[in-house]
């Protein structure tokens, strides 16, 4: 489910990248969500649902439903 919430994100940089405020919030947020794809580090609720918020609607409702 990590994978889907990515592919919104990636969508969701995409979209908003003639912007450059937003992209620095977003790249690093992508980062880490890469990072607990590959199991180095852990997502905590808070941050789910600051991607929720910031990121991606649909990304982030697959993050919470994430029961890893």
């Amino acid at each position: 489910m990590k994978t889907a919430a990515f592919v919104f994100g990636i969508i969701a940089a995409v979209s908003v990248g003639w912007t450059l405020i937003p992209l620095a919030w977003i790249i690093p947020m992508l980062i880490k969500l890469n990072k607990a794809m590959k199991g180095e580090v852990q997502l905590s609720t808070g941050y789910k649902i600051c991607f929720l918020l910031f990121i991606s609607l649909i990304g982030g409702i697959v993050l919470l439903c994430d029961d890893k």
